[in-house]
């Protein structure tokens, strides 16, 4: 890991063993993850990247998020909060003109919250009113040279969160994939003990495949599984979101350490998943929380 990333966490758990742990920050890092609100400070997780970030505005899949960290390095562009600021109850540093947009799938765990608002302004300019108690840094005593570095860094952290992605859309090819290979609605059927009217469905590509599906019929064709399943029709945006929320995170890395498979491939597991199942459930109700809820119920025990 790159010591400036884990850094700031790292700096977080040392100051949390040596004090005492605010009761409000260990509610918060001990409660089931919510969705995000502004004001909020999160462990931001993607990969190898980790980095301490406030939320200051919230999206219906992205917040927006400045780097936070303890006051160690600061510069002149630097917001420094004291001790009261937030339910941390230690000085933050606030990288100002960092700001970009993180998708919810990184934000793994709420540690603390702002107990004061920021600024109206979160672009590059520097606002002119702040916080009570707040002031802008300065690059004494610190070499200036590694303040900058650090700067660097927390923004190479940020661009790495803001550029996640997991979520294919779904090409909708699997009605050509399978002509293509000669494969008609029967032999569909007989690969994937279908009945014929949902053979059917998957063969017109108005189904989904399942995980589980794709990986047999990849085999059969000689294909790769993730071939196969990408060519499934789109997924909803509405699943895309609920698999999103930081309160999936720990299902999907449960199912990623249960398959032995990365996080984004496990989310794209899920997804299928969730899909297929809602689309064999006919006449339902399209309540995506409940069907994720059943599949993770049927996959994780």
């Amino acid at each position: 890991m790159n010591p400036a990333q884990g850094g700031a966490y790292e700096r977080l758990v040392a100051a949390a063993a040596g004090l005492k742990v605010p009761d409000a920050v260990r509610e918060v890092a001990t409660a089931p993850p919510r969705d995000p609100e502004p004001g909020q400070i999160w462990r931001a997780v993607w990969e190898r990247t980790i980095q301490l970030v406030v939320i200051t505005a919230v999206d219906d899949d992205t917040v927006h998020a400045i780097p936070v960290s303890l006051e160690r390095f600061a510069d002149t562009d630097t917001l420094l909060l004291p001790a009261g600021a937030s339910t941390l109850e230690q000085p933050l540093a606030l990288w100002w003109g960092l700001r970009l947009p993180l998708p919810w799938y990184v934000l793994d765990r709420q540690v603390s919250q702002l107990t004061v608002p920021l600024p109206a302004s979160t672009g590059p300019a520097l606002p002119h009113e702040v916080p009570p108690g707040a002031t802008w840094g300065s690059a004494a005593p610190r070499p200036a040279a590694a303040a900058a570095e650090y700067r660097g860094v927390l923004a190479d952290s940020l661009a790495e969160l803001s550029g996640a992605r997991w979520a294919p859309q779904g090409s909708g090819a699997l009605p050509e994939l399978l002509q293509r290979r000669g494969i008609n609605i029967k032999q569909l059927a007989s690969h994937l003990h279908l009945q014929p009217p949902q053979a059917l469905a998957v063969w017109r590509g108005q189904a989904p495949l399942t995980p589980e599906q794709a990986e047999t019929l990849a085999a059969a064709l000689g294909l790769g599984a993730d071939e196969v399943l990408t060519a499934n029709p789109a997924l909803p945006a509405l699943v895309i979101h609920e698999l999103s929320r930081p309160s999936r995170r720990p299902q999907v890395c449960a199912l990623a350490t249960r398959t032995a498979t990365s996080e984004p491939d496990a989310r794209r597991r899920a997804a299928f998943g969730i899909y297929a199942l809602a689309a064999r459930q006919e006449g339902s109700t399209a309540d995506w929380g409940a069907r994720a809820d059943r599949y993770f119920e049927l996959h994780l025990r």
